[in-house]
């Protein structure tokens, strides 16, 4: 038999064995509050059994510490943001230099476009180079409100135009996140640059089938080009934000040109590019801006 432990050596076994449990223990992240069901089930589960060896006194100070590690857990947790809300803000230099380049791609891309506008033609009434005028007229308006027009290049106006088509949509997109309107479907559709770029390809192949497919009537090829449009609009955006300014801007077209327009296939000629080129510029700009 051997010797019987005094009190005391009970009493340190005890602490140290409560020392090395705690130790062991992690404390959960939990974010119940004080004196629920589940807080009271888990503290009790948690605590080691060791505390019946002590006065009561120390194991309801014991049962504070731990409440309050509890509490700063649960804490801690009700102050981290979702992974959703949380941004990492730019420094004011990355967003003037980001600024800058996206008008500078919107400019560049301005130029390319009266390039691609000249290429739609059909094998009955569309004419090569009937859709450019409507970007020509910002040419003369420059003529007009310009001293010396020579000084003031033409590929500078449609480079103008293009930051224009461009910035439409992320204007009306800041405008709604700032009166908090709902924004109808913005976030199931991705601006990323490869979407800019099957939207570009698909106008080529567009313009391209336009040339080739040999159609009974202009308003056949143009008729078809509306249908599609409709799926591209829901396929490549699908936002209220690009529908209707798109739509202006098509018919704003046919009718600044009406007397190329003296038929419907004419008119729906203009509103179909116009209203695709705008879908196409508002997808670059909201993936340069935003």
């Amino acid at each position: 038999m051997g010797k019987k432990k005094s009190k005391s050596q009970v009493h340190a076994n005890g602490t140290n064995s409560v020392a090395a449990t705690k130790r062991e223990t992690s404390l959960p992240p939990l974010g119940n509050k004080v004196g629920s069901a589940s807080f009271t089930a888990i503290n009790t589960l948690t605590k080691p059994a060791l505390f019946s060896f002590y006065d009561e006194d120390i194991t309801r100070n014991e049962g504070n510490v731990y409440d309050k590690a509890l509490l700063s857990n649960a804490s801690q947790l009700e102050m981290v943001p979702p992974s959703i809300a949380v941004r990492h803000e730019r420094s004011s230099y990355a967003k003037i230099i980001n600024f800058v380049a996206a008008l500078f791609i919107l400019f560049i891309s301005g130029i390319l476009f009266p390039m691609i506008s000249e290429c739609l033609f059909d094998n009955d009434q569309l004419v090569k180079g009937v859709i450019v005028s409507f970007l020509k007229h910002g040419i003369t308006i420059k003529n007009r409100i310009v001293a010396e027009p020579d000084m003031v290049p033409d590929w500078a106006v449609f480079g103008t135009e293009g930051i224009i088509f461009g910035s439409i949509v992320p204007f009306i997109d800041s405008f709604v996140r700032h009166k908090r309107l709902p924004n109808t479907r913005s976030i199931a559709y991705k601006n990323t640059l490869g979407s800019f770029i099957r939207c570009a390809n698909t106008l080529l192949g567009i313009i391209f089938g336009i040339r080739k497919i040999e159609w009974s009537s202009s308003l056949q090829a143009a008729g078809a080009w509306s249908l599609l449009n409709i799926v591209l609009w829901l396929f490549f955006d699908g936002t209220l934000t690009v529908l209707f300014p798109g739509l202006a801007i098509g018919v704003i077209s046919s009718l600044c040109c009406a007397q190329y327009t003296s038929q419907l296939s004419q008119t729906l000629y203009f509103i179909d590019f116009y209203f695709f080129g705008f879908l196409m510029f508002s997808k670059l700009g909201r993936y340069l801006f935003n």
